[in-house]
């Protein structure tokens, strides 16, 4: 049986349970914390998740792990045969995990009821080894996450609407393409719906006030959720036919305009030397946000699936995208992330996507 280290409440944990469940992959669930000199000298990291395979090997960060699972699987891949609907399901999945990352932080530790029960369930899971009473422990991540995640990410009173624009941006425009067909891209799950079960499943659908959101404001979202976690053992086929329709183009209009811009305001000030840069996303300005070797490497892999592609591919792409997204995808970055160089990933030694894990 592999192990799975994250938290039942954990963003990629969940991300990376949905497949496994999907795949009736058996696993086990266990904390990080109290596992963390085993998860050091194995994976090199303590992040969620690290896997372990039954054979001893490591693997970490969720894209290479579904990916190098997808690779061993009998069953019809989740990555779709035409390479211009392959390369938009690997870039709403790039965003679902790291541009929607900030509103569903923002979400568990800005609000009273999310804190509380998010901090709840972590004393449980990561702090039994520590001796200190439990109030303690409680104020000791609730600080860490806010500040660290919130704050340290960039969420001020300046931008908090747009934050949470964001996210109702996402439903919306989920919520208009499960009006027609029941996964993102077709008749199947892709990719693209495994990386948007990150924030949605673990953040979005189970804590208190964005939970609320989804079911009074796309109720076909939470539907889709609950799809998603219950496709264990079902049986699977590949999606027929393209579906990177109109309904698509909308949301990756959403994605050009946010994530592909972050991307490339990141690597700008990765380039520079920086810890923190300034960035004008949608007309809001985001000021001192985290730079991130990570995110660096995430662009490259972007850029480098883009220039795969062949003409008529990339020119049905583009078609898809708003006005900056060819800009992005075509221009090297300013410098190179320098990480995974010999593309061993998920099996290489991994970093985290802040320097030390969490901004300060």
């Amino acid at each position: 049986m592999h192990r799975v280290f994250g938290s039942r409440i954990s963003y990629y944990t969940g991300k990376v349970e949905t497949y496994l469940r999907f795949r009736s992959i058996d696993y086990e669930l266990l904390p990080t914390e109290p596992n963390r000199a085993e998860l050091l000298a194995g994976a090199g990291v303590v992040q969620m998740p690290v896997v372990q395979l039954d054979d001893g090997r490591w693997m970490t960060d969720s894209t290479p792990i579904l990916r190098w699972f997808d690779s061993e699987s009998d069953g019809p891949s989740i990555y779709p045969e035409d390479p211009a609907v392959r390369f938009v399901a690997i870039l709403l999945e790039d965003y679902a995990d790291e541009w929607l990352w900030r509103p569903a932080m923002h979400y568990r530790w800005s609000y009273r009821h999310d804190d509380n029960h998010a901090t709840n369930v972590l004393v449980d899971e990561i702090t039994g080894h520590i001796p200190l009473p439990r109030a303690a422990k409680r104020v000791m991540i609730q600080q860490r996450q806010y500040r660290g995640f919130v704050r340290g990410d960039g969420v001020r009173a300046a931008t908090r609407a747009h934050v949470e624009q964001g996210y109702s941006s996402a439903l919306d425009l989920m919520e208009a393409i499960f009006a027609e067909r029941p996964f993102l891209l077709g008749d199947a799950p892709t990719i693209a719906d495994f990386g948007f079960m990150a924030p949605m499943l673990r953040h979005f659908s189970q804590d208190p006030t964005p939970a609320e959101i989804m079911r009074t404001r796309a109720p076909g979202v939470y539907e889709w959720v609950a799809r998603m976690w219950n496709l264990r053992g079902k049986p699977h086929t590949a999606s027929t036919g393209s579906q990177a329709d109109g309904l698509v183009a909308s949301l990756l209009a959403e994605v050009c305009e946010t994530h592909l811009v972050q991307l490339r305001e990141n690597a700008g000030a990765y380039s520079r030397g920086l810890k923190r840069y300034d960035q004008k996303i949608q007309g809001c300005h985001y000021e001192r946000v985290p730079a991130s070797r990570y995110r660096v490497w995430c662009l490259e892999e972007l850029q480098r699936d883009y220039a795969a592609l062949d003409e008529s591919d990339r020119r049905s792409v583009d078609a898809l995208l708003s006005e900056q997204g060819p800009a992005v995808l075509r221009d090297k970055p300013p410098a190179e992330s320098g990480y995974d160089t010999e593309r061993r990933a998920p099996f290489n030694r991994a970093i985290n996507v802040f320097a030390k894990g969490v901004p300060r």
